[in-house]
């Protein structure tokens, strides 16, 4: 007679080749899954980057003047006296615009220059902007202007009344440098930051080249 069950012996040997198979697919998986994690991130690292590029070079492209500080009904900065901060700029135009960014919370902040002032971009590690223009007369290379000459005068005022340092009017080019990290924090040490730096020349300004 036959006897058709297994033994003990039979039944450890075939639950640790089970175990060794399904080790080895999810051996195989992980790091499967998480290729594909740092794919999807890099891909949003980077459509959040050319979000913040595209929009910041596409308002300064059409600006008349720049200020660099936080302008409009609320925290105005020139109020406080306070007229310049290196990751802020306003755009004036057809209507003002100020960037800047909100450290605590690592967000590109978008301030119509009313009362809507609302975060754009996550995950901003860095912003940073720098002037350019003429030393003295259109047609001349353009210079980078150090951030004290917008701080000693002489001053003007806008229509709204508002004074600026007369300076600001020679600035015809705008240095951007952006700085973004991935949203996922266990990802960042395989999907390193990414940086940008963009000039744009304000095409408006009375000395664009």
């Amino acid at each position: 007679m036959t006897d058709d069950g297994f033994t003990i012996v039979e039944l450890l040997i075939a639950a640790a080749i089970s175990m060794a198979v399904v080790g080895a697919v999810l051996a195989t998986i992980d790091p499967l899954q998480t290729m594909l994690r740092v794919q999807g991130d890099a891909a949003d690292l980077h459509q959040r980057l050319r979000a913040a590029a595209d929009t910041l070079s596409g308002d300064l492209r059409y600006a008349s003047s720049v200020r660099p500080y936080r302008v409009g009904a609320v925290r105005d900065d020139s109020v406080a006296g306070v007229f310049y901060r290196p990751d802020a700029i306003a755009v004036i135009g057809d209507a003002t615009t100020t960037y800047y960014l909100r450290r605590d919370t690592l967000q590109l902040m978008q301030y119509d220059g009313g009362r809507s002032d609302l975060p754009m971009i996550d995950h901003v590690l860095g912003l940073a902007f720098e002037y350019f223009g003429p030393s003295s007369a259109a047609g001349t290379a353009l210079v980078r202007f150090d951030p004290g000459v917008f701080l000693d005068g002489p001053w003007v005022e806008d229509d709204a009344h508002r004074r600026f340092d007369e300076d600001l009017l020679r600035v015809s080019e705008v240095r951007i440098a952006l700085r973004l990290e991935a949203t996922a924090a266990p990802l960042r040490r395989l999907l390193p930051d990414e940086d940008v730096v963009l000039h744009v020349a304000l095409r408006n300004s009375r000395f664009a080249q």
